[in-house]
């Protein structure tokens, strides 16, 4: 064989050897790619499970009266799976009914009480994706009198029903073609998703195995347990603060006793779905995303991950907290997608992705802060932290380096903050000025300082502004663990400007019992109060004129039951956890592995602690959620830093 042949065959050989490998990475993309598909429409299976939609009916009755709908359940209809929304009367009125989880095909209307007349100008279905109206044409159409109904005509105002009795009924028949429709807009959407979720997969990984798979679960592992989350407690307990969030997202804002920005963000949800499940299940998934991924970069193995989610989860306080659309749900998830931001920057070389990611991590902080009216104190070590990952990229100079550090996070924390309190003073999108409360909530805060202060002493320290106050009506209406708990206080205590300087009075002369209100309120906060752990909201929705409410679950009120009962347990109290994170941190000291990621963990939860002690009138558990979730994660973080070592 000449040298021109051997030639030939080794570059047939190298071309032949090329093309298996290109064929091999293609296969093992193509692998990738189905895996990827597969667990979007899991997802986006999930999804159309968890929101059902709303029906919504326009409807007017010439006389004062209710209406009532009812799903079928096994074909049959009942009292306990029925609706009855608020009360309508001759103005024409909208009445929001959540649709069940179930796939149903017909529903039975009770428009009315009594013989009388009522018309339905329509009713809208509103799904995932669109909206199915049945004009009056159409609900002659798919309607059927099943009792005391004289006749149905369709008039310029609408449906006309006329009833002829005390208890009307009709059974609507639901459109089939909306179900197909709805799937086939999910697998387009899978499609497409799955696609450009493998493309920028590999764009980032160049498809190495197992990268990609820490990628994929670093999405699939939140994504499970957040619609898990979303499905037990559908559609989410709402209290009144989440049902006042809910006004101001659909009706508009209009003070700010509760922070605005709840409603801003729930107003950007419902432009998705108006089913309230949305908002739940929007804020738990970016804040377990968030909390994975902080997790996995501590770890580096997603093992870790899955161990540490269900023992994080499995805390009573953390669980019972999850289950309610609530603004502390919403500020953790802010502020723990903001570190896991910022934690990244430090392997960012490309400086306009870096400055983006700057500006991205403010933005979440921001969002964060206007989340919470004291969660200022939690977002300061967060901004420094930006500050140090800011600067040290620019600046190698120790002593420079910090003092810019300093004066960066301070521009930061101040601009932030100035931007939330002109946030809470307006508006949006209109600029209207607004009620502001945040003196009065101070001003009660003070009340009960001095309250407490009071029984140290043994004596009315509020003798300058209520003369006639007895130290036993004080000790009568005085209660550490909520204000609501303290109104009749307040009602003889005038809540204004005088109490400022009673207050200030207190602090000066008594500095130790100053102190007591402060420490009977955490004590209730870290669960070292004698007794069951006080957490106030019910495991329910709030009487609402949405229509909004839970269904019947057997496994949600045996969930409810575990997070009563679990409470009670020493090492699931809050205290247990932190006693835990001072030790972690000890130990990560003695053993120079403390970062300033570590360092900015533990003082951002430390520090909302403090902010919730000193300036907070509850004494919820709850409320101390981000820290629960931060120190839990610190601690988990030291544990595997001990055992790497060992």
């Amino acid at each position: 064989m000449n040298y021109s042949t051997s030639n030939k065959i080794s570059v047939f050989s190298k071309r032949y050897n090329i093309f298996n490998f290109a064929l091999s990475l293609s296969a093992k993309g193509f692998t990738v790619y189905l895996k990827i598909l597969f667990i979007i429409s899991l997802f986006l299976a999930g999804v159309g499970f968890a929101f059902t939609g709303n029906m919504v009916i326009y409807a007017q009755n010439y006389k004062h009266d209710s209406m009532q709908v009812f799903f079928p359940v096994d074909g049959a209809y009942s009292e306990e799976n029925s609706v009855r929304p608020a009360l309508y009367d001759n103005a024409k009125k909208s009445l929001t009914i959540s649709l069940p989880l179930t796939p149903i095909g017909h529903i039975r209307i009770d428009p009315a009480n009594e013989a009388t007349e009522i018309v339905i100008e329509k009713i809208e279905f509103s799904r995932l994706f669109g909206v199915d109206k049945y004009l009056p044409k159409d609900l002659l159409l798919y309607a059927k009198p099943l009792q005391d109904i004289d006749k149905l005509e369709v008039t310029p105002a609408g449906l006309l029903i006329r009833s002829t009795g005390n208890d009307p009924a009709f059974e609507l028949i639901l459109k089939k073609s909306s179900d197909l429709y709805q799937f086939i807009i999910l697998g387009i959407i899978g499609v497409f998703l799955s696609i450009a979720v493998f493309l920028c997969i590999k764009k980032f990984t160049q498809l190495k195995m197992p990268a990609v798979t820490n990628v994929v679960y670093i999405w699939v592992i939140p994504l499970f347990f957040s619609l898990g989350i979303a499905v037990l407690f559908y559609p989410g307990f709402m209290s009144y603060d989440t049902l006042h969030a809910l006004r101001g997202a659909r009706n508009g804002v209009i003070d700010s006793m509760w922070p605005p920005m709840v409603s801003y963000v729930w107003r950007v949800v419902d432009l998705v779905s108006v089913n309230p499940s949305a908002m739940h299940l929007s804020q738990i998934f970016l804040l377990l995303f968030s909390v994975v991924f902080i997790v996995f970069t501590f770890t580096k193995q997603i093992k870790y991950v899955a161990v540490f989610l269900p023992i994080y989860l499995s805390i009573p306080s953390v669980l019972g907290t999850l289950a309610v659309i609530w603004k502390d749900v919403l500020m953790a998830a802010f502020f723990l997608a903001a570190f896991a931001v910022i934690n990244s920057m430090r392997r960012i070389k490309n400086r306009r992705y870096f400055i983006f990611l700057f500006l991205f991590s403010t933005s979440l902080i921001f969002l964060g802060v206007c989340s919470r009216h004291n969660a200022i104190t939690g977002a300061v070590p967060l901004l420094f932290y930006l500050a140090l990952i800011a600067c040290s990229g620019v600046i190698k100079s120790c002593p420079r380096l910090w003092l810019a550090v300093f004066f960066l996070g301070t521009m930061l924390t101040g601009t932030v903050f100035l931007a939330k309190t002109q946030l809470d003073n307006y508006s949006l999108p209109s600029f209207e000025k607004m009620s502001n409360s945040n003196d009065f909530f101070v001003r009660t805060v003070r009340v009960l300082d001095v309250a407490g202060a009071s029984l140290c002493v043994g004596g009315n320290l509020f003798a300058d502004i209520a003369p006639n106050l007895s130290l036993n009506e004080i000790k009568a209406e005085y209660d550490p663990r909520h204000i609501n708990l303290s109104k009749g206080l307040l009602d003889k205590v005038v809540v204004d400007s005088r109490i400022d300087g009673v207050w200030l009075n207190v602090a000066v002369h008594h500095p130790v019992c100053f102190l007591s209100y402060k420490f009977d309120l955490t004590k209730y906060m870290i669960g070292a109060n004698k007794g069951i752990q006080f957490l106030i909201t019910a495991p329910s929705v709030d009487k609402n004129e949405y229509g909004y409410q839970l269904p019947n679950s057997s496994i949600r009120d045996a969930t409810v039951k575990y997070i009563v009962h679990a409470s009670a347990l020493p090492f699931f109290k809050p205290w247990f956890f932190y006693l835990l994170s001072i030790g972690s941190l000890i130990y990560l000291i003695f053993t120079k592995a403390l970062t300033p990621a570590h360092v900015t963990l533990f003082m951002s939860a430390i520090f909302y602690m403090g902010g919730l002690v000193l300036f907070g009138n509850a004494a919820d558990a709850r409320l101390l959620f981000y820290t629960t979730t931060v120190l839990s994660m610190f601690t988990f973080i030291s544990i595997f830093e001990f055992r790497k070592r060992h």
